[in-house]
């Protein structure tokens, strides 16, 4: 990841329209974010007498009824999904927007994406454990996309567009602006170039206003009476905290696939979510708690709220509840769910050592550091994690535990080798790896064998070597193999042919020894640097300096191979 320094004399024209269009990105996503939510209200205030908080609402029916909602809002999101398929089987598989971001597409489909969050809408409204973010963002970033497709800027590529109402998208989401942006530099880009963030921080920014602008505004968990203080045993529960989400996180993210693969066999999409949306029911039925994205329990959890449900028993069903869901494959996010796992994961362990002796301070604090942790653990971007915590709690005390538990939860989480919730993040690992193994692998890893003649042999056979091999120059080394020149061979032939050269002339008069050449323990970025400057096709590789011995060649064609991995 890297940091570049803005300079205000590179700022293009393309650069000023992408800040001009930033602040329409931003308003078109903040509007979609309140769509979407006013469409969940709606839909739970014809089902239930107050929808407002999902955990609650089921308790108007009877718990045998429970399973019956559940199902049916699987089966209906079944169905939806199953339209949504059918159209990208004719028209191509819908890319998801950090797909469409990371790989400079062209733009997101209308139809299939309004579908899937049709599809979604169902799952949520009707109590399953997923988040809203999911189709939110998505959602929002069909708009980036069609206002790039009608806005037809010059000089401005859709797909930066896109990204600005993403970021636009999840900010009004959590109301954390640069969360938001920092969320979409990290996945999506892969960079926090400054240059990049400016327009998301503008899109992320003005989301937000236009939300506090249009609704009730608050941050989500408002948190900031407790003050953290960096004692012995706070700093000891912390860093337990960050240890514990690091090995929890894979965990959950691993049970949703092994949920995914048991559920791979049923075909049929409504039969799939229907059976979900069934095991979240009878979950529901054990703690009603488990329904929904789990916004409202985390509230709980911080406030030190009446949960009727112990932390552990909550944690172990959250996590099964959220795998059937997203398993059976519902189409929603993971945000939320992780930040409720995490807030109860955090809780955990600061109730633990408080049973063991230790005071390190009110549960509400540490369950606010499980949340970013956990978010880090699962989403495999610990900035936005840290910046997601801060701002939805808004307790400038908690930013150094975030700090440290995050950090810590990240370096857990990544040496465990499970794949976080974004597969385009995999893809940016690798890139860098490809690029931190070019940057310091020497050529002597490419080294292939080539031809060469002694410097006792006769022109004749130099021109007969060049044309079997194919190529302009003949290799020459005495016979200690130290490398001595070329021979340019069409210089040679020329000769002959025109017989001002004798064939079993020596070769001494015609060595070129001025050549470029290259040693074992150059660096692929080296010889990268000699071939850009040169019209050769290969170069031959010496050992040292000293002994100028010949080891063979290295090819342009191999360190093309060797880079296309992260070009």
């Amino acid at each position: 990841m890297s940091l570049k320094a803005f300079n205000p004399d590179v700022l293009q024209k393309s650069d000023l329209i992408n800040l001009l269009i930033a602040i329409p990105a931003g308003i078109i996503a903040a509007l979609v974010t309140i769509a979407f939510r006013g469409a969940i209200s709606g839909i739970n205030g014809l089902m239930f007498t107050d929808g407002s908080d999902i955990t609650k609402a089921f308790n108007e029916y009877p718990k045998i009824v429970w399973p019956l909602i559940t199902t049916a809002g699987g089966v209906i999101a079944g169905f939806i999904l199953i339209l949504a398929l059918r159209y990208e089987n004719k028209h191509g598989k819908m890319p998801d927007y950090l797909d469409v971001i990371d790989q400079r597409l062209p733009g997101i489909p209308v139809v299939s994406t309004v579908l899937r969050g049709l599809s979604s809408l169902a799952s949520i409204a009707s109590g399953g454990s997923i988040g809203r973010e999911g189709a939110m963002v998505q959602l929002s970033a069909l708009s980036g996309s069609l206002l790039g497709r009608f806005s037809r800027f010059k000089g401005v590529h859709q797909s930066d567009i896109i990204a600005m109402a993403a970021a636009g998208g999840l900010a009004a989401v959590y109301h954390a602006p640069f969360a938001g942006a920092l969320f979409v530099a990290e996945i999506a880009f892969g960079v926090t170039a400054v240059q990049r963030l400016i327009p998301l921080f503008i899109s992320a920014s003005v989301a937000v206003l236009t939300v506090r602008s249009l609704t009730d505004y608050a941050p989500l968990y408002l948190y900031s009476s407790a003050s953290f203080s960096p004692s012995f045993g706070a700093i000891f529960t912390v860093l337990i905290i960050g240890m514990a989400t690091g090995i929890l996180g894979p965990l959950f993210i691993s049970s949703i696939d092994k949920v995914r693969q048991w559920m791979k066999p049923i075909s049929h999409p409504a039969l799939r979510l229907g059976l979900g949306g069934l095991g979240v029911g009878l979950i529901a039925m054990m703690s009603p708690l488990v329904l929904g994205n789990g916004f409202e329990v985390i509230d709980l959890i911080l406030n030190n709220g009446d949960l009727q449900t112990s932390l552990l028993v909550l944690l172990i069903l959250k996590i099964v509840a959220t795998a059937i869901t997203i398993g059976s494959g519902a189409v929603g996010g993971l945000f939320t769910p992780s930040l409720l796992i995490g807030a109860a994961g955090g809780a955990l362990v600061c109730n633990f050592l408080q049973w063991l002796g230790f005071d390190p301070g009110p549960v509400g604090l540490y369950a606010a550091i499980g949340m970013s942790a956990l978010l880090a653990a699962t989403s495999h971007a610990p900035l936005m994690s840290i910046m997601m915590a801060f701002e939805m709690t808004l307790n400038s005390s908690l930013l150094f535990p975030l700090m440290l538990a995050t950090a810590i939860s990240y370096v857990v989480a990544s040496r465990l080798k499970v794949g976080g919730t974004y597969p385009v993040l995999t893809r940016h690992n690798a890139r860098f790896a490809a690029k931190n193994a070019f940057e310091y692998s020497t050529v002597a890893s490419l080294i292939s064998p080539c031809s060469k003649m002694y410097v006792d042999a006769s022109l004749s056979e130099v021109v007969s070597e060049g044309l079997k091999q194919r190529t302009r120059y003949v290799y020459v080394v005495d016979r200690e193999e130290r490398f001595l020149g070329v021979v340019p061979t069409n210089v040679v032939a020329a000769g002959l042919i025109d017989g001002s050269v004798k064939s079993g002339s020596p070769i001494g008069p015609f060595i070129e020894q001025e050549f470029t050449t290259i040693f074992q323990q150059a660096s692929y970025e080296q010889a990268w640097a000699m071939f850009s400057n040169s019209p050769l096709e290969r170069l031959p590789v010496l050992e040292n300096a000293e002994s100028r011995r010949l080891l063979g060649v290295i090819t342009k064609a191999s360190l093309l191979n060797k880079a296309k991995d992260f070009l």
